[in-house]
């Protein structure tokens, strides 16, 4: 056999082999499976509840005045781990996985907006009989905690905010060339499957060079988000996401808050396409406590959060007992 022959047949091989991975890929194979994802990460206080025909995967842990967490996009209610370990010895702490994301879902009605989980947020507290209560969100669970707050005015007494999208994210940032490569691979050939290192990347791309993301981490997200159609309802949520942003001003919402507001500014980060004034600025309604970190970046419950957690608690302690008197 001639060399050219060679390269030739380890050419094609190498064509199968590639196609076939990608076949396999597509057709799910490498997808994650519900009931073994379930075991592990729905263990201990982890419940679940039907509301409006929809699982919901929730956590209610401690005792005293109620605080809600609100996860962000590609994460879980994992994402307050180590926050709600922090705040369970003063608070009732409930966080939940709002669908699409997470072990909730899917929705029989197909809807995945940041409406319809406010609607179903409603419905959740309602079950666990909530009236009053504290609301702490991030990233595109902020956009939520918004949405609730004017769908269901008087229920949050206060709110705390860290990564606060009230304009698009930023198109234009500057990722990691890695990612660069991987995502126009994933949104033509495999659009629904991510492994491993795309979402170390995308943590890793978010964050300071001192954060070094765990392998629990990486797992929770690779674990949840590779679900049989997991990604489609991701980004169907995206997609009504990003059409808010192009057709209405979504940081008007903001306007119709009107209790205390603690905004958690994490400088480091590069998606927020807003500054810090412009966000406080849109609050006309209310005061606005803000706390900067130059260091901190999309995670800032995971960076550090003893002291993103110490903050917090000191607003709760400054304002809860004065919004519970009035």
């Amino acid at each position: 056999m001639t060399a050219l022959r060679r390269i030739g047949v380890a050419a094609a091989l190498l064509v199968l082999v590639v196609g076939g991975l990608v076949l396999s890929l597509r057709l799910g194979a490498w997808n994650t499976d519900r009931d073994e994802v379930t075991a592990k990460w729905a263990q201990g206080p982890s419940k679940f509840i039907s509301i409006d025909d929809v699982p919901i995967h929730y956590r209610d842990e401690g005792e005293g005045p109620v605080v809600v967490l609100l996860h962000g996009s590609i994460v879980s209610l994992h994402e307050w781990d180590a926050v709600a370990e922090r705040l369970k010895g003063r608070f009732r702490v409930i966080r939940f996985d709002w669908a699409p994301y997470g072990l909730s879902g899917p929705d029989p009605k197909g809807v995945y907006t940041t409406a319809r989980a406010a609607e179903l947020m409603d419905g959740l507290l309602k079950a666990l009989e909530v009236e009053k209560f504290a609301l702490v969100s991030t990233s595109n669970g902020a956009n939520v905690a918004l949405e609730y707050n004017r769908q269901f005015p008087g229920n949050a007494t206060a709110m705390a905010f860290s990564v606060l999208p009230l304009e698009r994210p930023s198109q234009d940032r500057e990722i990691d060339w890695r990612l660069q490569l991987m995502l126009p691979f994933h949104k033509h050939l495999v659009p629904d499957w991510r492994s491993h290192l795309f979402y170390r990347l995308v943590l890793e791309d978010t964050t300071p060079d001192s954060f070094k993301p765990t392998a629990a981490m990486v797992d929770q997200i690779y674990d949840l988000n590779n679900l049989p159609g997991a990604l489609d309802r991701q980004k169907s949520y995206i997609a009504s996401n990003t059409k808010l942003f192009q057709t209405t001003d979504v940081a008007a919402i903001a306007e119709t808050v009107t209790v205390p507001v603690l905004l958690q500014w994490c400088a480091y980060d590069t998606v927020i396409s807003q500054t810090a004034r412009q966000s406080v600025d849109r609050f006309t309604n209310t005061k606005v406590d803000l706390i900067e970190y130059d260091d901190l970046g999309h995670f800032p419950m995971w960076e550090d959060p003893d002291r993103f957690t110490a903050d917090m608690i000191a607003f709760f302690d400054r304002e809860l007992p004065v919004v519970a008197t009035e």
